[in-house]
């Protein structure tokens, strides 16, 4: 492969990563020397990523309950969204445009938002500095580089999701990493060359 192409392919997998929001990275932050790539490692993956939907669902039962019996029908979910788009419906048209959705989604992401970034600033001192910002990528192309040659491409990227999988199938430790293998009794060992 072309050292080009490695380039392109590895800025694709920053991007792709970068996608995921940045309360993707700072979540991937605020797990300590692990950071991103590092969170499906171990018996424990599969538990943070069940309290991370349960939370979502406690969050949600605690913005559309609207008659507080701890319990969420679909009559209430569909009402609450109803007024959620007519309180953002500038035109009252029925329907929002781009830049009313916008408002919408930034209303509703706001929370998300400020945790975000609240993960991302370790000192608390309510800035995000350089350092705090790069910290969660410091090392991810050298973790990820499952064959060495110093760039993520599909190969990486492929390795990388048979890691995650494995880990969420209960096979091994979870992210492939230097080996190519799934972790702890994994069993996939590095292809190739």
């Amino acid at each position: 492969m072309r050292k080009g192409t490695k380039i392109a392919l590895a800025a694709g997998a920053l991007i792709l990563a970068g996608a995921a929001g940045i309360s993707s990275l700072a979540i991937a932050g605020s797990r300590g020397a692990g950071g991103w790539g590092h969170h499906g490692q171990g018996h424990h993956s599969g538990m943070r990523h069940g309290m991370r939907h349960g939370m979502r669902g406690h969050r949600m039962l605690e913005r559309f309950d609207t008659n507080k019996d701890s319990k969420l029908t679909q009559e209430e979910l569909d009402d609450a969204r109803k007024k959620l788009l007519a309180s953002h419906d500038g035109d009252k048209d029925g329907k929002l445009t781009l830049a009313e959705f916008e408002k919408l989604w930034l209303e509703v992401k706001r929370r998300q938002m400020v945790r975000g970034f609240q993960r991302l600033d370790h000192n608390g001192d309510a800035s995000v500095t350089l350092d705090e910002f790069l910290k969660p990528f410091a090392d991810l192309v050298a973790r990820m580089d499952s064959n060495d040659d110093g760039v993520l491409d599909r190969e990486d990227h492929r390795r990388h999701m048979r890691g995650k999988m494995g880990s969420m199938m209960g096979h091994g430790g979870g992210m492939l990493g230097k080996g190519g293998g799934m972790g702890q009794g994994g069993g996939m060992g590095k292809r190739g060359g």
